[in-house]
């Protein structure tokens, strides 16, 4: 495939996860590039092509996650040569050449010339958005997910930190005003939660914005306990001590609630978190 301006170009989804708009590390980085290349050979055994097609397939999936996690501006472009994946295959170039020739129709070709003599740049963007499907939408979805339920079990325990640590600053000579106004807020978020669930999948990425927000309200609540009953922190920890998780990760969570996605659109309709 040929005429397109950006050859490199990617959707808004998945420059969010995993291109210039991602706050993540490579350890959050990685799964996400993985279940885009297996999309991407998914989509390519679909399209029927051959054994030899999607070997090289393969082996340039390996060059592009090299090429994306030293450089996001990257985005969906693979640069490489015939010779080079012939030494990565072990086969004869003109097999390698006969593969990228069964390759050519579902990718993206910057050059037809340079194509057929081996120096490659291609984009891999149509198998991206195979079958009006965009893998971006996917890897918001997983990703979104399992963050929250990473941060599910760690909300629970902070409420039950904020709750028994209130009870415990009572008794603390001085500390009444301070209590009171976190007694207030702690009762105001209860009240706001008021017959919801517990923090699920479903109603989070319903509203993410709303869970982002409990996210943050309960790790200032959780914070403020500690510091008041606990200061030299022998007990209850941080809420980050509790999470155990990077910042990239809440930068993350935070880029894509302000995106407003629409994560489930059908299947959560009137499901609140």
């Amino acid at each position: 495939m040929t005429g397109f301006a950006d050859i490199s170009e990617m959707s808004p989804q998945l420059q969010l996860m995993i291109g210039t708009g991602s706050h993540l590390d490579p350890a959050e980085l990685d799964p996400l590039i993985m279940l885009a290349s297996l999309t991407i050979m998914k989509n390519a055994g679909r399209a029927g092509l051959g054994d030899d097609a999607l070997t090289t397939l393969s082996l340039l999936l390996m060059v592009w996650t090299r090429l994306l996690r030293d450089n996001p501006d990257n985005g969906g472009l693979v640069k490489t040569s015939a010779e080079d994946l012939a030494d990565l295959s072990g086969w004869p170039v003109e097999r390698v050449h006969a593969s990228l020739q069964a390759l050519g129709p579902h990718i993206l070709i910057d050059d037809l010339a340079l194509f057929a003599e081996g120096d490659l740049e291609i984009g891999l963007v149509p198998l991206l958005h195979h079958g009006g499907a965009d893998c971006g939408d996917l890897l918001v979805r997983y990703w979104t997910a399992h963050y929250v339920m990473r941060m599910a079990p760690k909300l629970e325990a902070a409420e039950e930190t904020v709750a028994e640590g209130l009870a415990r600053a009572n008794d603390l000579v001085g500390a009444g005003e301070r209590v009171a106004r976190l007694q207030f807020r702690w009762d105001a978020y209860r009240a706001q939660r008021e017959g919801l669930a517990h923090y699920t999948v479903y109603g989070a990425s319903a509203d993410l914005a709303a869970f982002v927000d409990d996210v943050s309200t309960l790790e200032a609540l959780n914070d403020a306990v500690v510091g008041l009953v606990d200061p030299a922190n022998h007990g209850p920890l941080t809420f980050a001590q509790q999470c155990g998780l990077l910042p990239c990760i809440k930068l993350q969570a935070l880029a894509i609630s302000a995106a407003e996605l629409q994560l489930y659109p059908v299947e959560t309709k009137g499901v609140q978190h």
